[in-house]
């Protein structure tokens, strides 16, 4: 497909999805409210009652097939987003051909397992891609391997899409998404506080919330030392830079990179390192001399 078409617009592919869970749905869903949505969304009975609730949101541009099978005969690409411990049994039950490009969403099983089973699509189009879920919104991001010029495309169209040369390198991107609790933490913990300062509760969440999007679209579209740009602008001695001076003080990046570390060696199955870690407490200094 990427070598036939790779100059056409993603939207003139029709799209399957096998397994219609959470980030299939939320990819259909994504794709279906697009100005231009492509010419069809066939999806599996898997997930049947997501599956139905979309078939009867989008109407005719997403329908229901009979089974997998069906899926892959009607689809140029084909989105894999099933239990990654099902992920074998269901994909060697398929016949695909050399025309179809495969999306493996499974988390866990290896590019060349998926090209295995897949066979004969050629291995330059089975992809193996990570989105979150504001991709139903065009507001995601996704880190893909290998680079294939239509998936990029589409998952372009979804929000933010990079694309890396090796699952080496994409399995320490795919730590980064590990961070979206601790955010939200960080959110609940500024809203908590606001609350004990007597805001209502209501106005402390919409508060929090929207600096932290206001914030956030400086860095949207970064390069690479836009960062540490942003960081050196905040004023010596002014308010933003007391929070990241008391903040690093406190061990806070330090406890991100290792988090991080951690979170990698789980990704690639071996230990993490053995750390000594002390707990950040705060009590007010004693006044007397």
């Amino acid at each position: 497909l990427q070598s036939r078409r790779s100059r056409a617009r993603p939207m003139e592919y029709s799209f399957g999805f096998v397994g219609v869970g959470t980030m299939n749905a939320a990819i259909v869903r994504g794709i279906a409210t697009l100005p231009a949505p492509p010419k069809s969304l066939v999806l599996s009975p898997r997930g049947a009652a997501r599956a139905a609730e979309l078939s009867a949101e989008f109407g005719p541009l997403v329908t229901v097939a009979k089974d997998n099978q069906a899926v892959v005969d009607a689809s140029d690409v084909v989105f894999v987003g099933v239990l990654p411990r099902l992920g074998e049994e269901v994909l060697r039950a398929l016949r695909f051909s050399e025309r179809h490009t495969v999306v493996s969403l499974l988390s866990t099983m290896p590019l060349a397992e998926v090209r295995a089973c897949c066979a004969p699509v050629p291995p330059a189009s089975v992809v193996r891609a990570i989105p979150l879920p504001p991709v139903a919104k065009q507001r995601g991001a996704c880190v893909m391997t290998p680079r294939h010029a239509p998936v990029a495309a589409l998952f372009s169209k979804l929000g933010t899409v990079v694309e890396v040369d090796s699952e080496e390198e994409m399995r320490k991107m795919i730590g980064i998404t590990c961070l979206m609790g601790q955010l939200y933490a960080q959110q609940l913990a500024a809203q908590s506080w606001l609350q004990e300062q007597g805001v209502d509760a209501g106005a402390a969440a919409r508060w929090v919330g929207a600096v932290y999007h206001t914030v956030s679209y400086d860095s949207a579209t970064p390069g690479p030392d836009t960062f540490a740009s942003l960081v050196e602008e905040q004023t010596p001695g002014g308010l933003n830079e007391q929070v990241l001076r008391e903040m690093r003080e406190a061990g806070a990046s330090l406890a991100l990179r290792d988090s991080l570390d951690d979170v990698l060696a789980r990704i690639e199955g071996r230990p993490a390192a053995a750390r000594e870690r002390t707990a950040y407490s705060s009590s007010p200094a004693d006044p007397s001399p």
